[in-house]
Formats: C-alpha cells, structure tokens, sequence
C-alpha cells in the first residue's frame, strides 16, 4: 500500500487524550498541521484522573489523584508544558521515594536507601538488565531488608519482581530521598488545559475501533464513523494496541514482538478521609505489597486523606475480596496508621484492571529490555507513529515519559514532512 506522503499542514489524527497524545497534538497544532484528537472517554488526561472529594475535616473539597500523582525531579517536558498553561508546582511535603517499614518498624529508612543502591550497583554488573529478582538474590544481607526492597520494587512497578527490569531501580523504584510535588489544583489541570486550547480539535465519547491503510490515506474507525487522515499518531493504553479486542491495527511482526516484551502493570488506589489535618507521612507494607501516604495540597496544609497504592497482580488478588470491595486492604491500612483518625466516610477505590479504557496501570520493560525495546516502540509503521509511557526508556511507566513520547512523537512526524527522514524497518 503506497505511503501518504506527509506536509506541513496534513490531516493528523492523534488517538488518545493522555498526555502523550496531548503532547503530541499540542505541538503539531501549534506548528500548524490539521490536528484531530479523538478520546474515548468524556474528559482528557486518560490515567491521569483528578477528583474533589468532600472531607470532614475541611469546608471545602479535598482533589485527590485517582491515577498519576507524583511529579518528580528531572521532568523538563512536563515543567514546559506547566509554563505555557500557566499552572504551578506545590510542594507535597513529603518523598514519593522514601517509606517506613510497618511490618519491621526496626530497620530504618536509612537501611533501605543503602540497599537500594547496592542493589542498583549490582544490577550495573550484568551485560543485559537481569530482572529485579536476580539483583536481589545477590544481596547478602537480612533476608527482611531484601524483602522490602522486593516489595519496594513490586508496588512501584506493579509487576512481580521476577517478570520486571532490575533497570526499575534507577527509576520510578529508586531509593534517593528527593522532593514530590504534584500540580496544584490536580494533576488533571495540566490535561484539562492542554484539551482546552486544542479547542475544535478535540473529540470526546470517540472510541476507536481500527485503522486501516487505504489508497486515499490512513482510514480511522470509530463506533459511529470513519474519517481518512494523512498520518495517525497512536497514543493508547498498551493493552489497548496489543490485545486483539482493543483497537485493531496495521502492525508488523517486529512491531508485534517488541509490544509482547513490554508489561502492563496491575494496581489500584485508595483514599480514606481523616478527620484532621495530619503531618505528611509516608508508611509502608512490605507483606501486603502497599503504602500509604499524607501529603500537603496547594492549600498550604497536609489535606486531610490517608492515600494508599497497592501494585502488582498477585497483591490486587490477595487483597480485593471476593466481590472485590478491598475491605481487607482498607483495615490494614487503618492497622498501620494508629497515627491518624479516620473518619467513617465512605472510601474512595480505583481499579485499574477494571477500566475498559486502560486495562492495567502504567508499564515497565521485561529484563532483558529497556532502551533498544523503547527504539523499536517507537518507530513509526508507514505514517503510524507511536506515543506513550510504554514507550520512554527513561521515564517508563510515568508522566514525564508520557510527554517525552508525544513531543518524540510529533517530532518524527514532522521529520517526515520536511522530508528530512522517514525511518523504517530497513533502519534497524
């Protein structure tokens, strides 16, 4: 089938209103090319879900992030993108990367930092990223402090130890006591935002069914339509491009192999309302593969909500009940929290696996796979270019990778329209 050949100014359907897929949109419409941006759901920002929940403790209602919610060090894309929207940073008080141990309240913090970098220095020796569990076998020390950085690992990827990277421990796994911030208002302002001045460009309540090459161009089917684009930017869940019941695709093997070594991760949040302000914390535990935290708000104090993030299929299994209520994940959580009073408000659950729309939390790479897999994800099919967390080597699985992805993105497309390169698998 020939290629469209690609201009300044071409039809570009983006498929996805996360921040990938924003990203993406954001700067080829800036840069003047006919951009659609076609959302299955009816608000922008994908797993990026910001929601005000009323609290006890306060007048007004607390935001609480359903999906993403820490913005780390190094996220150069998303700052940008913050400076253009106007919006702002707010300090959580608190380090997304530095937890107490509930379950062995007698090895410290400190403990744990130092063997997340012998662990992280390890994992340099091998010639191939070795998986976590690997890394971990070759620690010598109590077998409870290797257990905690397991879990450690596990609730932060969301995938069992010994399926994951061991490269996660330079990453969204890392024990370095660095600052968390968060965007005031909600992390969804920043989506929200983005939709807003992409105005007409914008349709919600589209969901895609499949893409098709065609004489005229690249046809995009919908439940109620189909329109033909020069060039489709896909910015989907992972789940959605590799399962045979999302989103059906002109895919190569190559392509196919590439996707099968990514891993969606499993994992679900919760938010119980306190009836006071607390000091911001972070606790965790290691036997139940979850952790809680308090963190301050744009409010300039600790908002009054216990958050808690549970990761990893088998911990999601244990935990959830039969009818999958998660009351077994809630009394422990108020078990390791004496600290805090609760109030008898009803909790606030998010399931991941159980969104049609994503199927699974964000991703990491298999060992074994990393940048070279991150290379592969992202070159284009023809004038089908590719965007999303899954995809960045550095900020797998996060907001920032995310971005990065979209603006790579939009760069490769326009590469192609300016006829500088259109890469293909003879690239490889």
């Amino acid at each position: 089938m020939p290629v469209t050949r690609l201009h300044e100014g071409s039809r570009v359907a983006v498929l996805g209103a996360g921040l990938a897929g924003l990203a993406a949109a954001t700067q080829l419409a800036a840069d003047g090319y006919d951009v659609t941006v076609l959302e299955a759901r009816d608000r922008a920002g994908g797993r990026v879900w910001s929601e005000a929940v009323t609290s006890p403790a306060r007048d007004e209602p607390c935001v609480i992030e359903r999906g993403a919610e820490f913005v780390l060090n190094g996220y150069t894309a998303m700052r940008r993108l913050l400076d253009l929207t106007g919006l702002s940073l707010i300090d959580t008080e608190m380090s997304y990367y530095v937890r107490q141990l509930a379950d062995t309240p007698d090895i410290t913090t400190d403990d744990i930092v130092e063997a997340g970098r012998n662990a992280a220095q390890i994992a340099r020796t091998f010639e191939y990223p070795p998986s976590a569990e690997a890394v971990l076998q070759r620690l010598d020390m109590d077998e409870r402090l290797v257990d905690a950085l397991r879990g450690r690992i596990e609730i932060s990827t969301a995938v069992a130890a010994d399926q994951v990277s061991a490269e996660t421990l330079d990453h969204i796994a890392s024990f370095e006591p660095l600052p968390s911030w968060r965007i005031g208002g909600g992390n969804q302002c920043l989506p929200t935002a983005l939709a807003s001045r992409l105005g007409k460009s914008m349709r919600y309540r589209e969901h895609v069914r499949a893409v098709r090459e065609t004489d005229d161009g690249l046809v995009v089917e919908t439940m109620g339509q189909s329109d033909v684009f020069d060039a489709v930017i896909v910015a989907l869940p992972l789940a959605l491009i590799r399962e045979p019941s999302g989103v059906s695709l002109p895919l190569p093997d190559w392509k196919r192999v590439a996707l099968e070594r990514v891993l969606q991760g499993d994992a679900a949040k919760l938010h119980l309302p306190l009836l006071s302000s607390p000091d911001s914390s972070a606790v965790m535990s290691t036997n139940d593969r979850f952790w809680t935290w308090t963190a301050a708000d744009d409010t300039g104090t600790v908002t009054p909500m216990l958050n808690s993030f549970m990761g990893s299929p088998a911990a999601l299994d244990r935990s959830s009940g039969q009818n999958g209520d998660f009351e077994a994940w809630i009394a422990r959580a108020r078990d390791i929290r004496p600290d805090l009073k609760f109030s008898a408000d009803a909790a606030v659950s998010t399931i991941w696996r159980n969104d049609p729309l994503a199927r699974g939390a964000y991703s990491a790479f298999a060992p074994g796979g990393g940048k070279k897999d991150a290379d592969v994800l992202e070159l284009p099919v023809g004038n089908i270019f590719f965007a999303g967390e899954y995809t960045d080597p550095d900020f797998t699985g996060l907001m920032e990778g995310a971005l990065r992805s979209g603006e790579r993105a939009a760069d490769r497309l326009q590469r192609v329209a300016r006829n500088i390169t259109h890469e293909t698998r003879t690239a490889l």
